[in-house]
């Protein structure tokens, strides 16, 4: 996936890029023209890259953090490359898990009904619960954490 951003200001330690919105293309079903800000985790188009984040894995950074005479300037647009696999990874990450987690729960719920001798769709939903509440748990836990995993991202 590639979006093109334009740099809003710039630093020799950072760069502020704006994202340029995009119109869905006839029939893509891509839905490549929603915002990049969702893997960036900020609330806007644009955001601030920096050059030392260690997190943060940028292909042909010279290209952003270069000196005037080979680093691009306030104005100029730039194309962020982010592979496919990783929005999938992301995607599988945050929708595929949580319901695989569910479904689990609830089997394991209804199982331990039957042997136990239980109302079975009793058990089934404290599995549900339970797994509810450990994927809030989770996103939670992934919300405060101060290691992000960031996709590698390709400047074109």
């Amino acid at each position: 996936m590639i979006r093109w951003a334009t740099i809003v200001a710039k630093s020799p330690q950072w760069v502020d890029l704006k994202l340029i919105q995009q119109s869905p293309c006839q029939g893509c079903t891509g839905q490549c023209h929603r915002p990049l800000f969702k893997l960036f985790s900020v609330q806007e188009n644009s955001f601030r890259v920096y050059k030392n984040h260690s997190n943060l894995k940028l292909n042909n950074s010279q290209l952003l953090f270069g000196d005037d005479s080979h680093g691009r300037q306030v104005g100029q647009q730039v194309g962020l490359q982010i592979q496919d696999s990783d929005v999938l990874a992301g995607g599988f990450q945050f929708y595929v898990v949580p319901l695989l987690a569910i479904i689990v729960a609830m089997i394991c719920g209804h199982f331990l009904a039957v042997i136990m001798h239980q109302p079975q769709d009793l058990f089934a939903f404290l599995g549900f619960v339970l797994a509810l509440i450990w994927i809030l748990f989770r996103y939670r836990m992934k919300r405060q954490s101060k290691t992000v995993t960031l996709p590698k991202v390709t400047i074109l």
